[in-house]
């Protein structure tokens, strides 16, 4: 009920119920996009991209579904798109704002540690396709449901299937080479 209370102050124009919301899923959001794409400044980027986006478009959230799956939704389309841009070119945009109080931001111990994580998932992930990825990412280190993959990705339930079954297949040849 919560969500919905602050959803609906957002969809007013205000501010503060935004940043309330903001605050609330920052670090989901983080932890989603850094998973996904293995460093910080791009997680940070994909998600101030998010929160614009959830902020343009939040008229067009139906309350009846998990917001959560919704804001799922939105980063991995940004995070996909950013993967997409990588392969394109090495060139990084600029952010032209910040979110004050961002998790993490300004901790050295937090940033080695994400480092050697993000290092962990892309020797891991490096070779997967864009999907395998993230619904690798979904299912095995967020813990998303199928139908909860389904309706943050627009995959079916099958392409889910299959493409997770490769992901787990790749990354277990992987980790046994390395033994």
């Amino acid at each position: 009920m919560e969500n919905i209370l602050l959803i609906k102050a957002c969809r007013e124009g205000d501010k503060k119920a935004f940043r309330e919301l903001v605050n609330k899923y920052s670090d989901f959001a983080f932890r989603l996009a850094f998973r996904i794409l293995n460093t910080e400044d791009d997680a940070r980027d994909m998600v101030q991209e998010s929160f614009i986006t959830v902020w343009e478009k939040l008229d067009t959230y139906k309350t009846e579904k998990k917001f959560e799956n919704w804001l799922y939704r939105i980063i991995v389309n940004k995070c996909y798109d950013q993967l997409r841009k990588r392969k394109i070119t090495t060139t990084k945009g600029s952010a032209n704002w910040q979110y004050e109080n961002y998790p993490e931001n300004n901790n050295p111990e937090r940033q080695m540690e994400n480092k050697e994580l993000g290092e962990l998932i892309l020797a891991l992930t490096d070779k997967l396709s864009k999907k395998q990825k993230i619904v690798f990412v979904l299912s095995e280190l967020e813990g998303l449901s199928q139908d909860d993959i389904a309706e943050a990705t627009g995959l079916t339930k099958s392409s889910i299937k299959s493409n997770l079954h490769h992901a787990r297949k790749n990354i277990k040849q992987k980790i046994q080479k390395h033994i």
